[in-house]
């Protein structure tokens, strides 16, 4: 009753004063009263009265005028007992609010006045007031966080309790997160030893078991950074105290030390676990699995079945799955399959991750028939393929550039009604691009966005790319904001690659706009943005403006590299500007081999080929890039250059890099253009002994060259020699033979096999075709092909020359040469041919 008189004297007394100048200590008192730890009924009855407290309080500050509350009470000090930081936090709730709600929703700033100061103390004291609402201790240790509330072992450890009593293992990661992250900017007043000191504590002293779930998630928090000695010594101090983690928690370290490739630890991590009485469970033998697979023991990895056996544990789908991945991960797909197929025929249940992993696999391996065999067995097995199964398979097909392949499969998948994703899409797309097809790819972006499929920056930048190699700059710049409107971020790679596409397009002017505006937009160029300008600015000849952005590099932090150099010499020699490249080299302090290639393929670019290979030829001591010496081989071929492209085919052949088919063909193609069919032979017999297969272009090279030198026997030798190494002929090859055949019969035979084929002449074919008809005087024929052809190009004009396109970039000499020859033919055809009409 002395208490209760004693809270109303409070009472009275305050009422006797002024509200600016109420002892807000009295207030204080009763509050830390009222929540001493009593019996629950005396507890009740001291709420009940403070809550009459604060209503008359209440009802003073209504009665008084606003003015009257301008100046708030001086806070109350903290206890002298108190060693954590204060720290201000605002309030937002009068006091009659807080006396009448009892709702989660009410702020929790502040209990008594405006303004508080928070300490370890008062803290606590809310803490544990508030210990059966967790939402609001929830907002109450955000709001702390937000105000940087500076805490120490006492406040943390309070928290930590109410956390494990609430069984929110996600919430204690993040607490014990931000202790232990030195880069987040917090400051605290402990060390996570000593934190952790204070739990074993409370566990060992007091008996506090429920805390053991803090020590669990501790481990876990180490080891999902990489810090497994603290993890591990963790692990021990919690064995050495008789405590027992959960076995949950030892397998999530064991598999953390797997991912981080820490395989002998993981081992040794083990055994001792064992020796001090862990007990695995199932999937503590799929983690053993797991980490035996990738140590390469599988053996050992198989043993662990028998060990299962003997410890009276059942495999299930987890550890079945885990051992077939890992037979895969080894370069054992097959023998992976045929453990599936056996646990399958035997009842034992798979799941679609163990054929995911196969057919994973065999797409690594490039076996790709073999990989599609797996999803067809798993189809027939009555297991619905789940997106990444098709994904792995698309991909395959997009790396092997089979892109008709890889569309049926996506229409398949999307036909069962899987949807595809952005990581599909990206494969397609990047296989038209590198096919040439970027028009193609453009379509199929703009398919993708229609049908509503989620895209991400990747698939947008591979459009971007594909519309700046078309030219289409207007339409790039509209897909980027396009890519803003659906809130998606460009960063450096976007603005490089329409930079890039300036650049293609020759407007340096526009390539620079760019290249502010991504620096406005806060983004820093890195030196693939800086190489694309300097390479575009280089080819646009503007020598000056190329020094001035290799200075700003260094203004940005950024050092020019080797390939930012080699850019700039092989530009500028594209520019036309082969003195200023030559400058350029000769200024560079210090020169390695990439310099000496760049200036190689610039003087080829530039068509000097004289100063390429005497460049070449004064470091020939040096192993000089082999791309480099293959383009500087080619020029010499282009232009005749026997001797010199003999003597650099022989230091080719010698050196490290040996030789190749590129290099035949060429030579190939040289010996044979100048009639010389004795050392075209020569390199064509050479290539195969070297184990090297001529395809159908080389072999068209060597019957052109037979038929120029009218040696159709042995060109009729080497044509069957073609077709019996299974080389089918196209239709150049037949277009070679028929302009080269001497005999009415071996052109007839010849002109009968192409239609067997199913073989469509083009306008060079359809020519000689004429030509061969007027010379053995059979006109009306000729008329007659004639007319075809003209039907045939009047609709189909660009795609009768697209043939020629790809071969021309193989052997253009070849096709140049024929071409001409063709077009006399063709002229001479039409003036017999009219004449014919005439009469």
């Amino acid at each position: 009753m002395k208490t209760l008189e004693n809270l109303k004297n409070c009472l009275d007394i305050s009422k006797n004063q002024p509200v600016d100048r109420i002892d807000y200590k009295n207030l204080r008192w009763i509050e830390m009263y009222v929540y001493t730890d009593v019996d629950q009924q005396q507890q009740s009855t001291r709420r009940r009265w403070f809550s009459l407290i604060l209503v008359g309080f209440a009802g003073l500050a209504a009665s008084t005028p606003a003015a009257s509350l301008s100046t708030p009470p001086a806070p109350a000090p903290a206890p002298p007992h108190s060693t954590a930081t204060s720290t201000t936090l605002p309030t937002t709730t009068t006091i009659k609010d807080r006396a009448d709600s009892s709702s989660d929703e009410i702020p929790i700033h502040s209990f008594c006045h405006p303004v508080e100061k928070l300490d370890r103390f008062t803290v606590t004291e809310k803490l544990h007031k508030l210990r059966r609402k967790p939402r609001v201790v929830l907002s109450f240790i955000s709001q702390l966080k937000e105000y940087e509330f500076k805490h120490d072992v006492v406040t943390y450890m309070a928290i930590v309790r109410l956390l494990c009593d609430y069984g929110m293992d996600m919430k204690l990661y993040y607490l014990f997160m931000d202790v232990i992250d030195e880069t987040n900017g917090e400051v605290f007043d402990f060390e996570m030893s000593d934190l952790f000191g204070a739990l074993l504590e409370e566990i060992k002293v007091y008996g506090a078991k429920n805390l053991i779930k803090a020590v669990d998630v501790l481990v876990k928090v180490y080891a999902s950074v990489g810090r497994f000695d603290e993890a591990i010594d963790t692990l021990y101090e919690i064995k050495r105290g008789e405590l027992v983690l959960s076995t949950r928690t030892c397998n999530y370290l064991m598999n953390q030390l797997i991912n981080w490739d820490k395989l002998d630890m993981f081992e040794s991590i083990y055994k001792q676990l064992k020796k001090k009485g862990l007990i695995p469970d199932v999937y503590t033998y799929g983690i053993l699995i797991k980490g035996l697979c990738r140590k390469g023991c599988l053996e050992d990895a198989f043993d662990v079945f028998r060990q299962m056996s003997e410890a009276g544990t059942e495999p299930n789908i987890f550890t079945f799955g885990t051992f077939i991945d890992g037979l895969c991960s080894n370069g054992k797909a097959d023998y992976g399959f045929k453990f599936l197929k056996s646990l399958r025929d035997s009842n034992v249940p798979v799941n679609v991750y163990a054929y995911a992993s196969i057919i994973r696999r065999f797409v690594k391996e490039l076996k790709l028939e073999e990989a599609e065999s797996v999803l067809l067995d798993m189809k027939n097995a009555r297991f619905a393929p789940d997106v990444a199964c098709y994904c792995a398979l698309i991909q395959g097909y997009c790396e092997k550039r089979d892109i008709l392949k890889a569309l049926a499969l996506h229409e398949e998948m999307e036909s069962s009604g899987i949807k595809t994703d952005c990581v599909i899409v990206s494969a397609i797309m990047q296989c038209l691009c590198r096919l040439g097809m970027l028009a193609e790819a453009v379509y199929k972006f703009m398919d993708y966005i229609e049908s509503g499929v989620f895209l991400d920056e990747v698939v947008f930048n591979i459009a971007i790319d594909a519309l700046c190699k078309l030219g289409k700059m207007d339409e790039a710049m509209l897909l980027l904001k396009e890519m803003k409107s659906k809130k998606l971020i460009p960063d450096v790679m976007h603005y490089t690659t329409l930079i890039n596409g300036y650049c293609l397009k020759e407007e340096p002017w526009n390539a620079f706009k760019i290249f502010e505006e991504m620096k406005g937009n806060g983004l820093k160029p890195d030196v693939i943005t800086f190489n694309v300008l300097a390479g575009g600015l280089s080819r646009c000849g503007l020598f000056e403006e190329t020094l001035r952005l290799l200075d700003n590099m260094w203004a940005h932090g950024l050092e020019p590299t080797i390939l930012t150099h080699s850019l700039v010499i092989e530009g500028l020699c594209k520019g036309a500007k082969v003195n200023e490249a030559e400058l350029f080299f000769n200024g560079l302090e210090h020169k390695n081999l990439d310099h000496y290639a760049a200036m190689m393929n610039g003087y080829c670019e530039a068509n000097d080929t004289t100063k390429a290979f005497e460049l070449w030829f004064s470091k020939h001591g040096l192993v000089m890039k082999r791309a480099s010496c293959l383009k500087l081989l080619s020029c010499l071929c282009a232009e005749g250059e026997t001797k010199k492209a003999f003597a650099l085919f022989k230091e080719l052949e010698a050196s490290n890099y040996g030789s190749c088919k590129m290099m035949y063909s060429e030579l190939i193609s040289l010996y044979s253009r100048v009639g010389n069919m004795r050392m075209a032979r020569w390199f064509f017999d050479e290539m195969i002994q070297k184990g090297l297969t001529p395809d159908a272009v080389t072999y068209t090279m060597m019957l052109n060259g037979y038929c120029r030198e009218n040696c159709l026997k042995e060109a009729s030798y080497l044509f069957n020699d073609m077709k019996d190494r299974g080389i089918k002929p196209d239709i150049i090859t037949y277009t070679v033979l028929l302009h080269g055949g001497g005999k009415r019969a071996d052109v007839m035979r010849i002109l009968n096999e192409i239609e067997e084929l199913g073989l469509t002449p083009d306008v060079i074919c359809y020519t000689v075709m004429i030509d061969k008809h007027c010379k053995s005087e059979n006109l009306q024929d000729a008329v007659n092909l004639f007319d075809e052809m003209i039907d045939r190009v009047s609709t189909q004009q660009f795609h009768a020359y697209h043939p020629l396109v790809p071969l021309a970039r193989i052997y253009p000499q070849s096709l140049v040469e024929i071409q001409k020859q063709i077009e006399n033919l063709f002229q001479n055809c039409m003036s017999t041919t009219w004449k014919e009409k005439r009469r």
